[in-house]
């Protein structure tokens, strides 16, 4: 992302910003998909936690606002980031994202393993 910032938006700064927003939406990723090891995140039970939901919700804001308020760009160094540079740093989240359930997938189709004897 810091690669992409520089060659694409000619801004170190703006990279490090789109990687420091990519990586917030990427621990949202995980906490989604860590919460069953075979089942889809497409499910309505895997949102059952109050709390947990509550915590993703209030990080996506963060990671929002860590680049659209002045006063956590001069915190974090980070600089705002308009519509387009922000759709970017959503791929590497929906690439995880994507490639994680494709592995819970292949574990379900594949079926449980045999007990060991």
């Amino acid at each position: 992302m810091i690669q992409l910032g520089e060659s694409h938006f000619v801004s170190v700064k703006v990279g490090q910003s789109m990687a420091f927003t990519s990586f917030a939406l990427c621990l949202i990723v995980a906490a989604l998909e860590c919460r069953s090891e075979t089942d889809t995140v497409r499910t309505t039970a895997g949102f059952d936690s109050k709390q947990m939901n509550w915590a993703m919700l209030v990080e996506f804001i963060l990671a929002i606002m860590v680049t659209q308020m002045d006063a956590f760009n001069r915190l974090l160094g980070t600089t705002e980031l308009e519509l387009r540079e922000f759709a970017w740093t959503l791929i590497p989240p929906l690439a995880l994202l994507a490639l994680w359930e494709l592995g819970k997938f292949l574990v379900r189709r594949r079926g449980a393993p045999a007990p060991r004897t």
